[in-house]
Formats: C-alpha cells, sequence, structure tokens
C-alpha cells in the first residue's frame, strides 16, 4: 500500500484532532475546579453583590497526578437562549489555584453584577488553562443565570404564577389618583362597545422578585380620539385649570396645542416615549414636564445633547432648552427623584431620596407619581388632667 504525503499529513492532523478531542472529553470528566456558587439558573439582580466560589481538587488523588491547573480567569458574558454572545467584561482575569495534595481547596469571592445590566440571559464563564501530561489545553465551563426582574427574553418561555384583569390606562390612573387626594377632575375619553373600561389592551409582565414590569401596549379606543371631540371637551376649560396628558391616545399634540390656547396649564408625562414624539407634541406649551431618567436622556440625545450628564446636571439642561417650562420633574426608580423649577428669575433645585419599600408591583407608580397631596398636620390634643372630677370618666 502507499500512502502519499499529503495523506499522510492529512492523517496526522486528523489524529492530533481526535487525540485534543479526547483530551478534552477525559478534562470534562476530570474537573480540575468544581465551581459550587453560583448555580446555573439562578436569579440575580443586578447591581447586587454575586459570590462566587470554587473548590481546587487535589494535585495528587489515590496516589493518582492526572494533572493541575496554571490559570483560572472569569468572564461576564451575554447570552441569547443557549447561545452565548459577546463577552461584557472581565470579572478576574486570575484567580487564586493553588492545590494541595490529597486535599481539597476552596476559594470564593465577591463580585458586583454592574446596575446597568438589562434583564435577560447572563453567564460567566470559567476559563481554565490545565497543565495535561503531554501538553497544556484550555477548558471552559459556563454557569448560566438570569438577572431580574426575569422578564421574558426573546425565545424564551416562562410560566406565570397569577393572572388578573383590571381597569387602568395611564389617564384612568392619574385621574383617579387625582380624585383620591382631593382634586376635582373631569377624565375625557374613548370607550369600546363593551363599555368596561377596556378602551385598550395592555399585557403586563410583573417580576415576582423585584416587583419591576414590562408592558406590551395594543391602543383600542385610545387611539379613536379626534381634535373635534377634544375641542367640544375643552370649552368647559380655561386659565387656571390644567390638562394632565399622556402619549396614550390619538392627536395628543392636536390635543395638546389647543388646550394651550385656552390658557390652560400643561402637565406632561410623555409615556410610552415613541420615536418623533418632539414632532409630534408642542414642547413649547408644557408646563411641567414629568419623565424617568431614561426618557430624560433619550429626548435630550434627540435633541443634540452630547454630554454624557444625569440627575440635576440633565434637568438643568432639558429646562435651558425647553425655556418655556415651568419645571422638569425626573425620577430615578428606587433612588428618588431630581427637579427643577422656575419662579421669576430664581431656579429651585429639588433632590429626594426614596424611602427603602418592599416592592410588590411597580405597575402604574409612573402614572400616579405625577399625583402629589400635602399632608395635614395633625393637632395635639391636650390631655386633661387626672382631677377628682374627671378620674372617674377615665
Amino acid at each position: 500500500m502507499i500512502i502519499s504525503t499529503r495523506s499522510l499529513f492529512l492523517l496526522a492532523i486528523l489524529s492530533f484532532v481526535f487525540i485534543q478531542t479526547t483530551f478534552a472529553s477525559v478534562f470534562s470528566q476530570l474537573q480540575f475546579i468544581k465551581i459550587s456558587s453560583p448555580k446555573s439558573g439562578q436569579d440575580i439582580t443586578a447591581g447586587e453583590k454575586v459570590v462566587i466560589k470554587y473548590v481546587m481538587q487535589p494535585l495528587i488523588k489515590d496516589n493518582v497526578a492526572a494533572g493541575k491547573a496554571l490559570k483560572l480567569s472569569i468572564n461576564f458574558h451575554k447570552r441569547s437562549g443557549n447561545k452565548k454572545q459577546e463577552k461584557i467584561r472581565t470579572v478576574f482575569s486570575s484567580c487564586p489555584i493553588a492545590a494541595k495534595e490529597d486535599k481539597y481547596v476552596t476559594y470564593s469571592k465577591k463580585w458586583t453584577v454592574p446596575k446597568n445590566t438589562t434583564p435577560g440571559s447572563y453567564a460567566f464563564d470559567f476559563q481554565e488553562l490545565v497543565q495535561l501530561r503531554r501538553g497544556q489545553m484550555v477548558a471552559i465551563e459556563t454557569v448560566k443565570f438570569f438577572t431580574v426582574p426575569h422578564i421574558c427574553i426573546s425565545g424564551e418561555t416562562l410560566s406565570s404564577t397569577e393572572y388578573f384583569v383590571r381597569a387602568g390606562g395611564k389617564g384612568a390612573n392619574q385621574s383617579i389618583a387625582f380624585a383620591k387626594a382631593g382634586g376635582r377632575v373631569y377624565h375625557a375619553g374613548n370607550f369600546g362597545h363593551d363599555a368596561a373600561w377596556r378602551n385598550g389592551r395592555a399585557f403586563i409582565q410583573v417580576s415576582k422578585e423585584t416587583g419591576d414590569n414590562c408592558i406590551v401596549l395594543y391602543p383600542g379606543t385610545n387611539g379613536t380620539n379626534t381634535p373635534e371631540e377634544a375641542a367640544e371637551v375643552l370649552n368647559s376649560f380655561g386659565p387656571g385649570d390644567w390638562l394632565v396628558q399622556q402619549n396614550e391616545i390619538s392627536h395628543g399634540g392636536d390635543i395638546m396645542k389647543l388646550a394651550a390656547e385656552k390658557g390652560l396649564n400643561i402637565l406632561f408625562n410623555p409615556a410610552p416615549l415613541t420615536k418623533g414624539i418632539l414632532k409630534d407634541f408642542p414642547f413649547d406649551k408644557v408646563t411641567i414636564l414629568v419623565v424617568n431618567e431614561h426618557e430624560a436622556k433619550a429626548l435630550y440625545e434627540e435633541l443634540g445633547g452630547k454630554k454624557d450628564i444625569k440627575g440635576l446636571e440633565l434637568a438643568a439642561e432639558m429646562l435651558t432648552i425647553f425655556d418655556s417650562m415651568k419645571g422638569i420633574i425626573i425620577t430615578l426608580g428606587g433612588e428618588g427623584v431630581v427637579a427643577k423649577f422656575k419662579e421669576e428669575s430664581k431656579v429651585h433645585d429639588f433632590k429626594i431620596p426614596s424611602r427603602k419599600v418592599n416592592v410588590k408591583d411597580t405597575t402604574a407608580a409612573g402614572d400616579t407619581f405625577v399625583v402629589s397631596k400635602k399632608k395635614k398636620k395633625k393637632k395635639k390634643k391636650k390631655k386633661k388632667k387626672k382631677t377628682a372630677e374627671n378620674r372617674k370618666y377615665l
């Protein structure tokens, strides 16, 4: 049998690949490093500290030395389904790996998940350089986890725990909140044929762990409002009155212009923040703007802003751009709220931290935030002195 040089070369390559594959298979069973934390499939909150714990196997076990670990690094990856996407950052470039003979050694480290990590599927990749008898190889072990709020992501199916159907919508939520706070409210809108508050449909996922939500919105009859209907409603209102508006109804920009022409003050909560909203709504007619930090940043960038700013600095920039506004309020979720208000030639800054509570559900939190009610101070009742005359009545 005659074998050409080329065939021998190809055979050598195939043999090498086979040996490497075999070594990889053997290594996956050897597990020089065993990961005990975090566990695959667990939920991890963005911004929290994660305990990373791994166990080094002995250099010699049962009088056998299979090999040893030379280096261990840990990386943080984004995942899509079962596929690994880009590396986000290095967790630890070089971890302690000193092992002992016939003794397991445990190492523990803490790492903070970046606060800006969005909900979804992620992984820690433990990348280990190993010295075997006949060479070195790199082995990777992956620990998959989710960052909460664990909202359904592309290609994923989750089981729900509860299902509710409730009345709502941004306008309805705000109107009811104003009424509960003692305000005089006129709520205008179109009902569907069922006349049961179901002008539209909002499919809301709520995280059991944090109470955060994700919303898919269908406008329904909220998308049938016309300027003519709004003009008829606004005939009963004028200077001194307020229009509280969102971005969930049709012809919102036209309605805002009509209200401004009649001298109404306008409080605008531009949610959901749709593309091109600056063209659809006359922001120069707005008296008070209420936005969350993401909406504020998006508006600022759409206006051509390029600075990396946030908080009061962002509010100041926005108030300068919209110079006709009296105030801008930026909500910061769990961090509280900042605001800037103009009063003649003075500008007042407000920075209020949030009170930490056990969050059950954030649905409508942004809607009802636009309503506030000053608490009345309770008058202290004067205690009667216990005298012989009144003691018998106590």
